[in-house]
């Protein structure tokens, strides 16, 4: 396409790539400013106007957007001069799916396909239209388009799963699957297949189909060497089993080795796993001494010439220092707990904070990660003058008492007490997410889930609801809190 040619969109990338920086850092003011005087020098360049209508929406101005949108696909009909490529495409694309207007951007893939048959790259932007649309029927023959055009496996396996879909939508039912199977028979004859995900797929069509001695056949041939993993194989192999009916060859084959089987269950926050249960003994004392020694000058070293102050290995290096000399025997309860809270001191903002420390909390008794929490309570008061830090640590604070497992620990009216303080507490912080873009993540995002955990557990249905219907008038295209606080 164009951009190959140091072209975007038939304009010289280095005009446009200025407007590009200007958008990603959120300076759309500017944006508008060079796209204007970008369509001064390129006033019948579609892409242009394209990325002029992605400013306009980025700025709160979705009529004004669309009217640009508009024009620009229009001049994409009209003139036949004009470079018809998948970037100008995509642009429009993401302005009319922002707008709600996907039967628009479709429709301009639907004529630069009809004007450019055989060319993959804008098939490919016009399945993917489809698939936002929800057309099985049309996502299954531009796939088998595609997969006519150039013969490769990936464009076979869309059609299927196309196919598929369809039949769990209540249409066509065994038609169709005998068409799925037929179609990946033929592939597998010429070429054979070559990725995992292309075996489960078959596997997939003829377990629809009740075919399960075909499929157990295939899984125990050829082709089963493609899923390297042995354990995925051996669970296909026992579902397969298990449907046909074999359910004493289903059960030897899932408890064929049960080293694989866990014996507690791993993400329990009120009794969580030791991962170090063995003692570093096969070090001499003087071995180990000068060990650490030359470990925490290396540290200090490394501390002091860092002037990054957002790199937290030099830290967790500390902290795995104290670590080590626990599980040798040395250890000091005291030293671990001051470690981590000079880490929260400095890195309790971030939202990675929990998961940094969960090794070294391990270690601990579980008295004396209660005192610990204790500690961060009483010095969790932030002074910072960014709001989002302060919102950091109070989240962190929650996170940690969920970890150790005090918060399950809770009598119903504190968890429910607990469960509002942070609903409330993601509501007073609402208007920190306020200029993020639409489809990135808020901040204090995880609350949610955390309210989600906590009512789960102790009923408050209708709170949890109450806090999608928030989530979602603040945050329509996110969808990942609001399907965990459903389930």
């Amino acid at each position: 396409m164009a951009s190959k040619f140091g072209l975007a969109g038939g304009i010289p990338e280095r005009r446009v790539r200025p407007i590009w920086d200007a958008i990603d850092s959120r300076q759309f003011k500017n944006a508008l400013k060079q796209s204007t005087t970008l369509l001064s020098k390129f006033p019948n360049s579609p892409y242009a106007l394209a990325l002029k209508a992605l400013i306009l929406e980025r700025m709160g101005k979705p009529d004004e957007a669309l009217t640009v949108c508009l024009s620009a696909k229009d001049l994409l009909y009209k003139n036949d001069s004009v470079l018809m490529d998948d970037l100008t495409l995509s642009t429009l694309q993401i302005v009319f799916q922002r707008l709600d207007h996907l039967d628009l951007a479709t429709s301009c893939y639907e004529y630069a396909c009809g004007k450019f048959p055989n060319n993959s790259e804008l098939m490919m932007g016009l399945f993917n239209c489809y698939v936002r649309e929800y057309s099985f029927v049309k996502q299954q023959q531009t796939a088998i388009k595609m997969y006519k055009l150039v013969g490769e496996e990936r464009f076979l396996l869309w059609a299927i799963c196309s196919i598929q879909l369809q039949v769990f939508c209540g249409n066509g039912g065994e038609k169709l699957l005998l068409l799925a199977e037929g179609l990946i028979k033929k592939h597998v004859a010429s070429h054979s297949l070559h990725e995992p995900e292309a075996l489960i797929v078959y596997i997939s069509v003829l377990e629809q189909q009740a075919k399960y001695g075909d499929a157990l056949e295939i899984l125990s041939g050829k082709l089963g060497s493609l899923l390297m993993i042995e354990v995925d194989k051996l669970r296909i192999q026992g579902r397969l089993l298990a449907r046909a009916g074999d359910y004493a060859a289903a059960a030897s084959c899932l408890l064929e080795d049960d080293s694989n089987w866990s014996n507690g269950v791993l993400n329990d926050p009120i009794h969580p796993p030791k991962f170090i249960d063995y003692k570093l003994s096969h070090l001499a004392d003087e071995v180990f001494d000068s060990c650490m020694s030359n470990a925490v000058a290396f540290i200090q070293k490394l501390q002091a010439d860092t002037s990054n102050n957002i790199l937290r290995g030099p830290y967790l290096a500390n902290l795995e220092v104290e670590r080590r000399k626990h599980l040798y025997g040395k250890g000091d309860d005291d030293k671990i707990m001051e470690a981590l809270m000079q880490y929260f001191f400095r890195f309790g903002h971030l939202a990675c904070f929990t998961s940094d420390v969960e090794v070294f909390l391990e270690v601990l008794t579980h008295d004396k990660k209660t005192e610990f929490l204790e500690m961060l309570m009483k010095n969790s008061e932030s002074n910072s003058a960014v709001p989002t830090k302060e919102l950091g640590k109070s989240i962190t604070l929650l996170k940690v008492q969920e970890l150790i497992g005090k918060m399950y620990m809770l009598p119903k009216s504190e968890l429910e007490g607990s469960a509002v303080q942070m609903a409330e507490m993601y509501c007073k912080n609402l208007p920190l997410s306020k200029d993020l873009d639409p489809q990135e993540s808020m901040h204090g995002e995880e609350l949610l889930s955390m309210v989600s955990h906590a009512t789960s557990r102790k009923s408050s249905v209708l709170y949890v609801q109450i806090r999608i219907r928030a989530f979602l008038c603040v945050h329509r295209w996110i969808l990942e809190s609001p399907c965990l606080l459903l389930t």
